[in-house]
């Protein structure tokens, strides 16, 4: 039924083991889900040791979980698509292991979608650790918001809060009703196999950053991507200018292919 792909790089260990534990923890409000349910983690980080003493619990317990180790940083869409391309499940969850589900995410999620055919994927509400929004569904980016957003000190940002306000769809985030977006965060993507199959999963030409802009695009095109606020998760996770100068890079190098492909837009 659901075909779940982590992507694991230099990962903090103990976020996570949080992560695994949510998820399982969601996948055991139905006992369906967990018996029908496999995880697949793509190790690209050469940690394949440390990830099977964690997961082992798991498998004792009756989750199902495959380790897939490369020798190499294969890029992150790429990682992913070695899970989504071979899945015969008839949905998958695209999830970063520093987010944590809530207990009923999965259940929600996955209800919604059946009841829902034309839908072809789904994103949750996000908080940070502190409990603060995290917008993480967007409209199509133009230039000058990706810089404000990612490098401008904060007097600038609130200077420009109404642009940030609508890239970040923050109208509809904070309204709390389930409404359709355009972008979706690759931190979790819950989606129609099917669909992700359609469209050759990933584009793998972007090593990081920007793949979920693009897998976005191509999804909408097989049906509507919708935000359901019910679902809730949480996100460790920080932008590119605060990760150092190579991820600034990948972020750039990326930026540059999705707008030579999309379309260039500035303000």
């Amino acid at each position: 039924m659901l075909s779940i792909s982590i992507v694991a790089y230099k990962t903090n260990i103990e976020i996570f083991e949080r992560a695994l534990d949510s998820v399982y923890v969601s996948l055991s409000q139905n006992s369906s889900f967990l018996q029908h349910s496999k995880i697949i983690i793509i190790d690209n980080g050469n940690q394949k040791n440390i990830i099977c003493s964690i997961v082992k619990t798991y498998i004792e317990n009756g989750l199902q979980i495959n380790i897939i180790s490369s020798m190499n940083n294969i890029g992150y869409g790429r990682a992913h698509n070695l899970a989504i391309l071979n899945s015969p499940s008839k949905y998958h969850l695209i999830l970063n292991p520093d987010v944590i589900l809530s207990s009923d995410v999965l259940k929600l999620g996955l209800e919604y979608l059946e009841m829902n055919s034309d839908i072809a994927a789904i994103s949750p509400k996000c908080f940070d650790v502190n409990n603060n929004v995290q917008y993480i569904a967007k409209t199509y980016p133009n230039i000058f918001v990706l810089l404000v957003r990612g490098i401008a000190p904060k007097f600038i940002k609130n200077i420009f809060d109404k642009k940030l306000s609508k890239y970040e769809v923050r109208q509809i985030v904070d309204k709390d009703k389930i409404s359709e977006i355009e972008i979706m965060s690759g931190c979790f993507m819950l989606c129609r196999t099917e669909a992700l199959k359609k469209i050759n999963g990933f584009d793998d030409r972007y090593f990081l950053y920007f793949e979920d802009f693009a897998m976005s695009i191509e999804l909408r095109r097989l049906g509507r991507l919708m935000h359901v606020p019910s679902m809730k998760i949480i996100h460790f996770g920080g932008n590119a200018s605060r990760k150092g100068m190579s991820h600034i890079f990948f972020f750039i190098s990326s930026g540059l292919k999705f707008f030579n492909r999309y379309g260039w837009k500035f303000l």
